[in-house]
């Protein structure tokens, strides 16, 4: 495949007082540093999502007979086994992507810091983080901002950009709740922290706009097939309607989500998201697909270093440009 060239980047001679110094063109992030083993990836979080999250949790309200005990003891073995693989490929991932971002010329910032994060989950496996919880999310922050940057600097349509901003945006909000705690407690202040709960619900009506917006960027000229993505969202409504409060609770423990919102909204977004998936799938771009599902399984307001990563990773994959490999297929932008 032969490689793009990132147009923020000089493609021919960089002048400079005096002399002029030939530049290498520098292959765009994503079309050809696509992280190996993604679709494995991909593939453990699913299972540690759908499988680990959210079925074996729905088994809890459902009667425990001989048949269905055996079932649920299946579920947790193929749960168990999904979590550590996506663990392990989530490190392992955030790692090479800090060697990509050297790799890719990108200046030493960003790699940096995933290298940083990586470096501090392995630490946290055997000293307990205390207040090294806010060194983590200083960290955190600073990838936020970079990647935040990068979706407003790169020259895209208004749709791309958005699709790359607003999870940005919403993973922001959810570490500023989850690390005032952490900064109250460092610096002796009284709780409760001031507005943690408002940035909560802001972050949760962002999530829901991310969903729009990726469907206005990847899934809005669908086709009629690729609107089958969408049927994840009958069984969500159905559940609802039947047992709204049930439901509300597998929905905390799946994804982090109160549902606060009209439980509509949540089920359109469900639905758009699917059919942008789908989408981009059929269209070849199966790494901005990969992209779309690990951010939907990281959840929101993550409470693992793996959750966390899967949607640091999807982040940063979506920043890549888009792929058309159908014959015919229109510029991706």
């Amino acid at each position: 495949m032969n490689a793009q060239v990132d147009p923020s980047f000089p493609t021919a001679l960089q002048v400079s007082p005096g002399r002029a110094t030939p530049v290498r063109p520098r292959p765009m992030q994503g079309a050809v540093f696509v992280p190996p083993l993604l679709w494995l990836l991909g593939s453990a979080a699913l299972v540690d999502w759908l499988v680990t999250r959210t079925l074996t949790r729905f088994a809890i309200f459902l009667p425990k007979t001989p048949a269905m005990i055996v079932g649920y003891q299946i579920l947790g073995w193929v749960g168990q086994v999904g979590s550590a693989l996506a663990a392990l490929l989530a490190l392992g991932t955030l790692a090479w992507m800090a060697r990509a971002e050297r790799r890719d010329g990108r200046g030493p910032w960003l790699g940096g810091l995933f290298a940083a994060l990586a470096g501090l989950s392995l630490l946290f496996l055997f000293v307990p983080p205390g207040r090294w919880l806010l060194v983590s999310d200083l960290l955190v922050a600073g990838v936020l901002l970079i990647l935040g940057w990068r979706a407003l600097r790169r020259p895209a349509s208004l749709a791309i950009q958005m699709a790359r901003l607003l999870p940005v945006l919403a993973m922001a909000a959810a570490l500023i709740h989850q690390a005032a705690p952490t900064l109250y407690t460092a610096l002796q202040l009284p709780g409760p922290p001031w507005g943690s709960a408002h940035f909560f619900r802001v972050g949760e009506m962002l999530v829901v706009a991310c969903a729009i917006a990726l469907w206005w960027a990847f899934g809005s000229r669908a086709e009629a097939r690729d609107w089958a993505g969408a049927l994840p969202a009958l069984p969500f409504a159905a559940a609802y309607l039947y047992t709204p409060a049930m439901t509300a609770t597998i929905v905390i423990w799946s994804t982090g989500l109160t549902l606060f919102l009209p439980w509509w909204l949540y089920a359109v977004a469900l639905g758009l998201a699917g059919v942008a998936v789908l989408r981009r799938w059929r269209r070849g771009d199966q790494t901005t697909a990969w992209a779309i599902l690990l951010l939907a399984a990281s959840g929101y307001a993550p409470q693992l270093s793996t959750q966390l990563f899967l949607g640091l990773i999807a982040l940063w994959l979506l920043q890549g440009p888009l792929v058309d490999r159908l014959p015919g297929a229109p510029a991706a932008r």
